[in-house]
């Protein structure tokens, strides 16, 4: 007789009906050895739920792609996968409630700019490489500025010329206080020598709300938002942050294209676990994600959302964020930034 899972009964043990195994007295001492090293392994995960903490409020790019990752595991784990946004801080209070979690990898964290806050704030009360396990980059993709068609401004030296006739600070919005958006702008203004005023959101969706209806003049949302906005003649594009242009956007410039360099990098989304996370979990929530990711139908929809599909293992990716951090540490250091 076998056990329905990854390897034999032995005497001693049995299976309940909620799918755990119990031992009686004379089998407890094996049993419980089994127990565990089938857990080290990862066999058999996941067994319930698993939550995915999305640190902004729903609706923006980066809440999207969670989604939508979420469902490709959701569907490959036979098992409920659920985006839990926890908005705030600049990502802070997601970031802590994942560091703190039970690290069984029930909890997850998918998120943008997990690097910048601990650099910013003297109170983040976590560290981007101590208290997470990488599991996977998901994707890549490039951040725009925009204004509304009232700016007279079609292109980032009319922004600049306009910002400096204004005599006053161009106000701007970003998802996020600390978030890339908000350093890249940062980075921005004090290369282009004009006078900004940053105005944070708790994610892109109101953000935007607040672009279309008049409120603000300028912001900077993701590639596929600009887009879908610059199409309507909602919003006009002026500048993409990265290395190379958009696909989505094509004919608008980078900003070092464009005049103003030090905006090459490119946001990226990842998922990540509590640091204490199992290896052997880690590693196979990896596999699962890279898995879906390499979904025909779940990768042509994250390309049309504006994303550059990535997946990497847990190596690799953590080599991605070491990277990120030095590069921002340096980044916020040059421009005297701290949001204490």
């Amino acid at each position: 007789m076998t056990w329905q899972g990854t390897g034999p009964v032995r005497a001693g043990c049995r299976r309940r009906d909620t799918g755990d195994k119990t031992c009686s007295k004379a089998g407890a001492g094996y049993c419980s050895k089994w127990v565990f090293a089938s857990r080290a392994q990862g066999g058999g995960f996941p067994t319930r739920t698993v939550r995915i903490v999305m640190p902004y409020v729903a609706g923006g790019a980066g809440d999207v792609v969670a989604r939508v990752i979420a469902d490709g595991l959701a569907k490959a784990w036979g098992k409920a996968v659920v985006v839990d946004n926890r908005p705030g801080a600049g990502g802070m209070i997601g970031a802590d409630m994942v560091a703190k979690a039970e690290p069984d990898g029930y909890t997850l964290f998918a998120l943008t700019g997990l690097v910048q806050a601990p650099l910013l704030y003297s109170k983040a009360n976590y560290n981007a490489v101590r208290d997470f396990a990488p599991i996977s980059e998901l994707a890549t993709s490039n951040l725009a500025l925009v204004v509304q068609p009232g700016v007279p401004a079609a292109n980032v030296k009319q922004l600049i010329d306009y910002i400096r006739k204004l005599g006053k600070p161009l106000p701007y919005g970003t998802y996020g206080l600390g978030s890339s958006g908000h350093l890249q702008m940062e980075i921005f203004g004090r290369n282009a020598k004009v006078d900004l005023i940053h105005v944070p959101y708790k994610g892109e969706g109101p953000l935007v709300n607040d672009l279309l209806g008049g409120q603000l003049p300028a912001g900077i949302v993701a590639a596929v938002t600009a887009r879908n906005h610059a199409q309507t003649g909602k919003l006009k594009v002026l500048a993409v942050a990265g290395q190379a242009r958009s696909p989505l956007l094509s004919d608008v410039p980078t900003f070092q294209e464009a005049g103003v360099p030090g905006l090459e990098r490119q946001g990226w989304l990842g998922l990540f676990a509590p640091a204490a996370t199992p290896r052997a979990v880690v590693d196979k929530v990896s596999a699962d994600v890279n898995r879906v990711l390499a979904n025909p139908e779940l990768h042509a929809r994250l390309v049309e959302l504006g994303m550059v599909v990535k997946g990497s293992s847990p190596k690799a990716f953590a080599e991605v964020v070491k990277v990120e951090q030095t590069y921002w540490a340096e980044a916020i250091r040059a421009s005297s930034i701290r949001l204490d």
